[in-house]
């Protein structure tokens, strides 16, 4: 017994093991964890520098905001709700500076003891600088806060103290942001952002969720005159995940509904009932090999399901009408019709297979869902389906309900004619967006949030870049720091606080040399003499000069602990971040020394331009394999260019569409290029199939209706992602409406035109 012969005898008992198998996937598939990363959707030419761009100091934090009618207002409540975060455990702070901190920085001025700091020394040892400084200590000790300074002053009379805060202060240099209580404050006061750590994984769904719920009871309890938001990786990990969770249940529902119309339409026969079923079938186990193959499956993957659930039914719609137009027997039409299904499959899993070769890993696990769940359609419709279909009611007419007119040649050319040109300035004018942003999908709500955001850090991102020093080992990163920044118009601020070990000898050697004995008894000189004449002990000093004849205290200030620029990378280096202004001099600077300047607008050019490389890769294959395909099949090669009339038009009327109604399209159209040169090819070869059939004994079976239910069925399944929120589903879905749409439109009305006449 053949396996044809199996089948037709146990109908039932197969279709109860499909069912099973692709349940028992489904409960597998339910267990998987999405995991939705930024990186898999950027190209490999721009993908380390993006992957650098979030290794940034503050791209790792949690930014919280609060906005108040009063500066008072906003600060009391930013305050409480500060409190109130980290007793719940959801933010860790850095150390807070206590009485002893300018203590702390004092002492540690000679490890970072510049050459420029040692003139700025000198500078203060001037009988006039003295007198001056002097008189400005006498008064601190006369004030209220003479507690916390009397200590500082006994210990640097003379505010080399000073020279540390400047080198702090140049972190903040240029972004004319103030900086309070540890908040940054808007002009006006009213807008207090603070910058914190997150004491978990911020790509973690689960972690994100919690955050987002402990937050919002927070937010609650502050004063109703206040409003908190925050932003950061957090935000947008709950956000896409949600957004893509709620499409994908919509989403779903919307193209049973749409297929069912679709099939109730074209074919009213219970067991029609096979090919709405079939997505179900096929669906959770082309997930599942997904998965398998690259350990990972993301949300928007098995977004493109109802893309897959659209294309997997056309195989079977095709041998359904067969079955009904013909008097051949199920074994026979499913022969006759298996050359024209492989030939589909083939063009369709070749367009897939280019986006293989692409760099984004998210096209490459598209291309694997997408090809195993058609592999798994053209079997079924092959060798399962057609056991259920053998009592159809014959329909003998090939367009029971209507004829479709076909365009006269000449109107068919003026059509070409037009959409070619209006493809044309489509292609060179639609508006290729590069913003990383628009890989994500955030709500109305953190859009005003993220204005308020920007309101604060007005001009910032533009102004500045991001600069990469890098090292075999965290020291050698600090060395290669202090190398560039001695190049450049003015030091790099993390090179002149976090120092190498080579620098700290260097630098203490250069404060012994300052503080020669002959210095050290002019200083004293000097100090005494104004002490004097203020009515001061001149012995109250002593501290200081036994200090700069000793050796340095143990240095006891850890930068890092408020501000870390340190980065360890994938590839196990590790890198020094510096945040610089964005002109000329530090990018020659970066390119000269190797390492790497990144600001906002270059990542933005290199995304686009990569983005169309990239398309321009994956169109030229696609045309490549399904060039070659159709001449394999059809032995000719102006059929084989015939097969591509609908292809070239559904393309030109998309992106003539992009541009004449301003639609941003984003890398993700990538995936749409093959799939809609798949979907075309398609289409014209059905149109080839059926004149190459005409009047034989199969002339039947390739009606009109069936290209027609096979197109809208296809449109029912993936133009629905049109309604998707998330920004990378709605282009995709949108594409499709009108890519599949046109080739429909171009395969029933122009191109049979041109195949008038053909043999």
């Amino acid at each position: 017994m053949n396996g044809w012969d199996f089948f037709a005898r146990h109908k039932k008992a197969a279709a109860a093991l499909l069912l099973a198998g692709a349940l028992g996937c489904g409960a597998l598939l339910s267990c998987v964890k999405l995991d939705e990363n930024i990186h898999a959707m950027i190209p490999a030419a721009v993908r380390e520098r993006v992957e650098l761009f979030e290794h940034s100091p503050l791209n790792k934090k949690i930014f919280i905001g609060v906005t108040a009618d009063t500066a008072q207002a906003a600060q009391e409540a930013a305050e409480e709700l500060r409190a109130d975060l980290v007793r719940r455990g959801l933010l860790t702070l850095p150390p807070a500076p206590g009485p002893d901190f300018a203590l702390t920085l004092y002492r540690g001025l000679p490890y970072r003891f510049s050459a420029k700091d040692a003139q700025a020394a000198a500078e203060r040892l001037t009988p006039e600088a003295v007198r001056e400084r002097m008189a400005q200590n006498y008064e601190n000790l006369l004030s209220f806060q003479s507690f916390f300074l009397k200590d500082l002053i006994l210990a640097d009379p003379l505010g080399l103290t000073d020279l540390m805060a400047a080198k702090m202060a140049a972190f903040g240099a240029g972004t004319a942001l103030e900086y309070r209580d540890g908040f940054l404050a808007s002009p006006d006061g009213k807008t207090l952002i603070g910058p914190y750590d997150f004491p978990g994984e911020t790509a973690d769904f689960n972690a994100a969720r919690r955050f987002a719920e402990g937050f919002s009871q927070a937010a609650a309890d502050i004063s109703s005159s206040a409003k908190a938001f925050y932003l950061g990786s957090l935000r947008y990990t709950v956000e896409n995940v949600a957004v893509i969770q709620a499409d994908l249940l919509k989403i779903t529902l919307l193209a049973f509904v749409l297929l069912a119309g679709v099939f109730w339409y074209f074919f009213r026969h219970k067991t029609a009932l096979l090919i709405y079923l079939l997505p179900v079938l096929v669906l959770p186990p082309a997930a599942l090999v997904t998965y398998r193959v690259f350990g990972s499956l993301s949300g928007i993957t098995l977004g493109f399901g109802s893309v897959v659930a659209g294309l997997s039914v056309d195989y079977s719609v095709y041998i359904f009408f067969a079955l009904k137009r013909t008097r051949a027997g199920a074994r026979e039409t499913a022969a006759h019709m298996k050359k024209h299904l492989l030939c589909n499959f083939m063009t369709s899993a070749l367009c897939f297979a280019a986006l293989l070769c692409s760099s984004v890993e998210l096209f490459r696990q598209i291309a694997v869902f997408s090809v195993t769940g058609l592999l798994l359609s053209l079997l079924l419709a092959l060798y399962i389906f057609p056991h259920y279909w053998t009592d159809l009611p014959p329909e003998t007419q090939a367009s029971p309900r209507y004829t479709l007119p076909v365009l006269p040649r000449r109107a068919a050319v003026l059509v070409c004619v037009f959409l070619l040109a209006f493809g044309a300035l489509g292609v060179t004018r639609a508006h290729f967006s590069g913003d990383v942003e628009d890989l994500n999908s955030t709500s109305a709500q953190f859009k005003q949030d993220k204005a308020a955001f920007d309101r604060v850090f007005s001009g910032v991102s533009q102004n500045s870049a991001l600069l990469f020093v890098f090292g075999a080992t965290p020291e050698e990163a600090l060395e290669h720091n202090e190398a560039l920044s001695a190049r450049l118009p003015a030091p790099l601020a993390v090179s002149e606080v976090i120092v190498s070990n080579s620098a700290r000898a260097e630098n203490t050697a250069r404060w012994r040399e300052f503080w020669s004995a002959s210095r050290a008894n002019y200083a004293r000189l000097l100090i005494e003499e104004e002490a004097g004449k203020l009515g001061l002990k001149p012995a109250a000093f002593e501290p200081f000069f036994k200090e700069v004849l000793a050796e340095p205290a143990p240095d006891t200030f850890d930068f890092t602990k408020l501000y870390n620029p340190a980065a360890e990378l994938a590839d196990g280096r590790f890198a020094v971040v510096n945040i610089v202004p964005n002109t000329a001099a530090y990018e020659t600077a970066a390119r000269e020394a190797g390492a790497v300047f990144l600001s906002a607008s270059e990542l933005k050019t290199d995304l686009i331009h990569a983005v169309k490389k990239e398309a321009l890769k994956i169109v030229l294959l696609a045309l490549l394999f399904n060039l070659a395909a159709v001449r394999w099949a059809f032995k000719s090669w102006k059929t084989a260019f015939l097969a591509f009339v609908p292809v070239v038009l559904a393309a030109c009327f998309t992106f003539g569409c992009f541009w004449a109604f301003n639609v941003r399209v984003n890398l993700f159209i990538l995936v749409f290029l093959p799939l809609l040169m798949g979907i075309g090819i398609d289409y014209g070869i059905f149109q080839l199939m059926r004149r190459a059939s005409s009047g034989g004994e199969y002339a039947n079976a390739y009606p009109a209706s069936a290209l027609a239910a096979a197109a809208l069925s296809t449109l029912a399944g993936f133009g629905v992602l049109a309604f998707a929120k998330h920004g990378v589903l709605f282009i995709i879905g949108l594409s499709s409406f009108l890519g599949v749409g046109g080739a429909m439109l171009a395969s029933l009305f122009v191109l049979p035109a041109f195949l008038q006449g053909e043999k």
